[in-house]
């Protein structure tokens, strides 16, 4: 028994040796590392306004569609979007969103923020965030924007608009989708507190 068990150790030590060779030479796939942005905001700052009428409003959860997430996505010239390979958010579009709006909302001399359950409800959902290319590269942003008033009334604008990027990735993307958000979300709480009317006019 002994001697057979002998004769076996070197055979084993061989397959053993022979396993791991194989496993030392298996190729690991071709992986891109991910690089992150970041849109840079800032907070406008216009002076509070005596007798100004004020909309108190609350801002629910600002959302983004489903197909939104932190990977960069790029428009393809037959409209199909693709994920990028390396650059992605470095968090979700819509918590940009988020943050531009609340920026917008606490800076704003005809709009106040409140927690109240009784307060007009603010609701935003991120519609669209890609790239596309044509003569230029240009950021695109489509939001939802519902204000429902106490009475339940419910009024709602579609906003789109886009913001061009300079040169191969990162270039300035960071600062234009910054400058992007802040518009959107502008232009959006300036049409939910702003009569038509009063709009036509300015």
């Amino acid at each position: 028994m002994a001697a057979a068990f002998d004769s076996l150790m070197p055979r084993t030590l061989v397959v053993i040796a022979l396993v791991a060779g194989i496993g030392c030479q298996l190729k690991r796939p071709d992986t891109l590392p991910s690089r992150m942005i970041e849109p840079q905001m800032e907070a406008s700052a216009p002076p509070r306004v005596a007798g100004l009428n004020v909309t108190l409003v609350r801002l629910l959860d600002t959302q983004a569609r489903a197909h939104i997430g932190r990977r960069m996505l790029r428009q393809e010239a037959d409209g199909e979007l693709v994920e990028d390979p390396v650059w992605r958010w470095s968090s979700a579009p819509d918590r940009y969103l988020d943050t531009a709006l609340r920026l917008e909302l606490t800076s704003r001399p005809d709009v106040r923020l409140v927690d109240a359950a009784d307060a007009p409800a603010l609701a935003v959902t991120l519609l669209v965030w890609h790239l596309e290319s044509s003569a230029v590269t240009q950021l695109v942003g489509v939001i939802q924007i519902q204000l429902t008033a106490v009475d339940r009334t419910v009024r709602e604008e579609l906003i789109r608009d886009s913001e061009p990027v300079s040169g191969e990735l990162p270039g300035n993307l960071s600062t234009a989708a910054g400058r992007l958000l802040h518009r959107l979300a502008s232009e959006g709480i300036t049409r939910m507190v702003t009569p038509r009317a009063a709009r036509a006019h300015q």
